[in-house]
């Protein structure tokens, strides 16, 4: 089985044996996007749950009046699938685009459930993706309605520096539920009270 990400992802979050994580590669495949293609687009059905080898990707909403909104960003390391397609069967209102070129592993949702069928330590895989997503969806839920504009801005420098010098200022605003105004005016007071946000070390 050759070495990806992927490999040290299932290793650490999974009980699976090598014969079944390889079960899992076989039945994937590498998609070599550049920066600005999309991998889903509102209306389509997400047939696939996107592994972010190298590279980031984002997904995102559009409004009546053209705002985006920023629901989740996806570096190395990290899955990334509409929900309610994966798990309901329900076509996206949601864009899933890449951020940088990147090279992503796709795991094809209908042989995800085929292998389900075949061996139930493979639901335990897939219920633990859906429990991340739900834990991350809450703690953002909470923060968006309790923290202050800055509180979350230093919530997001401290636990995803990783993210901060790879992408836009306009969408991390977006991400955090601010204007690009807000979010400029946050980090000058902050660097006025020589606040430094962590690097990725």
């Amino acid at each position: 089985m050759k070495e990806y990400l992927f490999s040290e992802y299932l290793r650490s979050s999974t009980k699976l044996s090598n014969e079944q994580m390889e079960q899992l590669f076989k039945r994937s495949k590498v998609l070599m996007p550049k920066k600005g293609e999309f991998l889903l687009t509102p209306g389509q059905l997400c047939k696939h749950r996107f592994f972010i080898e190298q590279g980031a990707v984002r997904e995102y909403s559009i409004d009546e009046k053209g705002r985006e909104h920023l629901l989740h960003f996806a570096i190395e390391g990290w899955f990334l699938m509409n929900v309610n397609s994966i798990f309901f069967n329900q076509p996206s209102d949601y864009f899933i685009e890449t951020i940088e070129p990147s090279r992503i592993l796709l795991l094809d949702e209908d042989e995800v459930q085929h292998l389900i069928a075949e061996d139930s330590s493979f639901d335990n895989f897939t219920k633990n993706l859906l429990y991340e997503h739900i834990q991350v969806l809450q703690r953002r839920i909470t923060s968006l309605q309790s923290d202050s504009a800055e509180e979350r801005y230093l919530y997001f420098t401290q636990t995803y520096p990783e993210i901060m010098s790879r992408v836009p200022q306009l969408m991390i605003a977006s991400y955090l539920g601010i204007t690009p105004e807000s979010l400029s005016r946050i980090r000058r007071e902050l660097a006025e009270r020589h606040y430094t946000p962590p690097r990725n070390s």
